[in-house]
């Protein structure tokens, strides 16, 4: 099992032949990763909102990156929430899209940059390993030039060039790998559902690992249940003018008794009524994601949440790391 350690950042000390090895969750409500130095056992993580936005700014908090049009300043992470349009779960395409500052930023959250370049092998969550494993693998490899402006009103602050070299990206299935961590309770087959941001990932998965039926569910996930709870005014009482931001801190942030469960049962519901009809039989399941920690889903889907649900599909993929990139000729 992996060892995780929670500093936010390690000495960089990479080369072209010892490299970092990267795990990146690229979720559309928060980004999970993790990062293990060459020659360490033990890895650290970081986990920020999954926000990616274009800004004017210019300073220490931004990262010039090279686009198609030149070098921009992109604000990521916790910076750019501020800004709604921002969101990686706003479009099916955010997570191409935002893939590259997304690694970037987890990189300067758990490395730091440094005056020597960093060098890393990347496996990276992906809703479709065929559909968007490629594109996202294509934004994340290669030499990366990263700059970090200069605060203005800081005295002596001055900008900074930066190298990261991405060896490997590997795609792997979202809402999958974490079947490992629950596999010796089951018999026959399990149904793994990952509760997203965005989407709702149903896994029909045998007692071998073999993946038996998967199926995505769009629009279904934690934001749109937050906006429906919004629409509706279902947390009146708790929340006077509430946002779907607002709404899904309230929710997943604190514990919550059998008044705030019954209050949006009737919308916890609708939103994955779906993916109870598609649950062919009383086959165990767990929960997985975000929404794990969503007040009442364990009653509503008649299912049990996994241990650490942000992180399972991580520290499952920790453990076969070095599996997997071995399989390619690391």
């Amino acid at each position: 099992m992996a060892t995780i350690l929670k500093q936010r950042q390690v000495t960089n000390s990479t080369t072209q032949t010892a490299k970092a090895s990267v795990l990146i969750d690229l979720g559309n409500g928060d980004v999970n990763a993790m990062c293990r130095m060459p020659g360490a056992e033990k890895w650290v993580t970081t986990q920020f909102p999954s926000h990616v936005t274009l800004t004017p700014e210019s300073n220490s908090d931004c990262l010039t990156l090279a686009t198609a049009s030149g070098f921009k300043n992109f604000l990521v992470g916790e910076q750019a929430q501020a800004h709604p349009c921002s969101r990686t779960g706003s479009s099916p395409e955010g997570k191409v899209t935002n893939a590259h500052a997304l690694l970037i930023h987890s990189l300067r959250q758990m490395i730091g940059f440094g005056a020597d370049p960093i060098h890393a092998d990347v496996i990276f969550t992906s809703p479709s390993v065929k559909a968007y494993g490629p594109q996202i693998a294509a934004q994340l490899t290669g030499r990366h030039p990263v700059h970090i402006p200069a605060d203005a009103e800081v005295i002596g602050s001055r900008p900074s060039r930066h190298s990261v070299s991405i060896h490997t990206a590997i795609p792997q299935l979202e809402g999958y790998q974490a079947f490992k961590h629950i596999q010796s309770k089951v018999k026959g087959h399990a149904y793994l559902i990952d509760i997203g941001n965005r989407t709702i990932l149903l896994t029909q998965v045998s007692e071998t690992g073999r993946i038996l039926k998967r199926r995505a569910f769009d629009a279904c996930g934690v934001y749109n249940l937050a906006e429906r709870i919004v629409y509706r005014d279902s947390l009146a009482p708790q929340l006077k003018t509430p946002s779907p931001q607002s709404a899904i801190s309230y929710l997943l942030d604190q514990p919550h008794g059998a008044a705030v469960i019954a209050q949006i049962a009737p919308d916890v519901a609708a939103c994955v009524g779906e993916v109870l009809a598609a649950i062919e039989d009383d086959s165990a399941r767990f929960i997985i994601g975000g929404g794990a920690k969503l007040p009442g889903i364990e009653q509503t889907l008649n299912a049990k949440a996994i241990k650490n649900p942000q992180w399972a599909n991580l520290t499952a993929l920790a453990d076969a790391a070095d599996q997997l990139l071995a399989r390619v000729g690391k």
